[in-house]
């Protein structure tokens, strides 16, 4: 019951600290360099050493490319660890603050103290009241170090060639035919409808820097080391939107870890929770749902969640499992245009995607 609550305060403290208001959506550069008003010329690398508890710190490298994506390398000093991150950066509407969203609840945040020098900032937003660094310095040079990440992306296979567009920052990359490869090439060909379709594939990998086959200008790639999972009717939403929990639709993406198959001729398992009545209302696929929800921050819980009596032919074992994973749900959080709910341990039940309401 002790870790039962400490993951859910967690959640709380995430729900008080981590709101920065609505996500702006930046207009991407289309040259290759840019000089920013606040930000200066790009692409740039911005570097410092920041304090670590019980380590002798970690070192920030971040780069920034006039696009809006970036590259963040921690490491931390002496323990021969290193963690990379990918994603897009805005500049606050008042141009003091720089905004990093990865895949994280609440985004980095520094502030622009001049082209020059980044403040980290807390994850309320506001200045670390410390008189220890939390500065990163422009380098001399821009660092393009290979970077090992956890990739997000639309796939497709077309003759004989593998793409992969990040969700983060809509970059494609071309995928080399090495490593776990032929695991997601495999998967894709058996789940496509159509030989051009795009489906989201997660993977861990490296982008590196190859010549073509023709021993063309050298340009990035992908390397996928290991294949983690493909994700039939799940895209990445738009670059840099955010959608509210209530009020919104949301169709059922993921179940129990493993991707949601909508059968022919039935309707896609989706739900809306209806903030004026607390109203929930659905499909399971086979059935409409309806019931009652409770919303406290970061915590919800659902009751009397109940569907119509139809029988089908496919996808009455995937309701059950929808409607039994609506009654174990302790907690929620939107990424994006993305709803994931929890149990009271802070495994993940469901995943959902925001849609156009129906």
């Amino acid at each position: 019951m002790v870790g039962h609550r400490v993951w859910i305060m967690t959640f709380i403290l995430l729900s008080v600290l981590g709101c920065t208001g609505p996500r702006t959506t930046a207009v991407p550069a289309s040259n290759p360099q840019e000089r920013t008003p606040v930000l200066g010329r790009l692409p740039a690398t911005f570097s410092g050493d920041f304090p670590c508890a019980d380590c002798p710190g970690i070192r920030y490298q971040l780069t920034l490319h006039p696009d809006h994506a970036f590259f963040l390398s921690l490491t931390y000093l002496e323990r021969n660890s290193r963690f990379d991150s990918i994603g897009s950066w805005i500049v606050s509407p008042d141009g003091q603050r720089l905004v990093l969203y990865d895949e994280s609840v609440s985004p980095d945040q520094f502030r622009i103290i001049d082209p020059n020098n980044l403040r980290k900032l807390g994850i309320d937003g506001h200045d670390i009241a410390t008189g220890l660094n939390y500065t990163l310095t422009r380098a001399n040079d821009v660092e393009s170090p290979e970077s090992h990440l956890a990739l997000r992306g639309m796939y497709r296979y077309v003759a004989d060639a593998g793409s992969f567009s990040e969700c983060l920052t809509g970059r494609r990359w071309p995928v080399m035919q090495q490593a776990d490869n032929a695991s997601l090439e495999q998967t894709y060909v058996k789940f496509r409808k159509q030989p051009n379709d795009e489906l989201l594939a997660t993977v861990e990998g490296r982008v590196v820097t190859k010549s073509g086959a023709d021993g063309a200008t050298p340009h990035p790639m992908l390397i996928v080391d290991r294949f983690l999972g493909l994700w039939p009717g799940e895209t990445c939403g738009a670059r840099l939107a955010t959608s509210t929990l209530e009020n919104t639709y949301w169709k059922l993406t993921r179940l129990a870890g493993m991707p949601v198959i909508v059968p022919e001729q039935q309707r896609e398992p989706a739900m809306v929770l209806h903030q004026e009545q607390h109203r929930l209302a659905g499909s399971g696929g086979c059935n409409r749902l309806m019931g009652e929800y409770r919303l406290d921050r970061r915590l919800v819980s659902f009751s009397q969640v109940a569907g119509t009596k139809m029988a089908c032919r496919a996808g009455m074992e995937q309701e059950e499992h929808f409607i039994e994973a609506l009654g174990r749900t302790a907690a929620w959080t939107v990424i994006g245009e993305h709803l994931e709910l929890f149990d009271a341990e802070g495994k993940q039940l469901a995943r959902f995607e925001a849609r156009a309401l129906r």
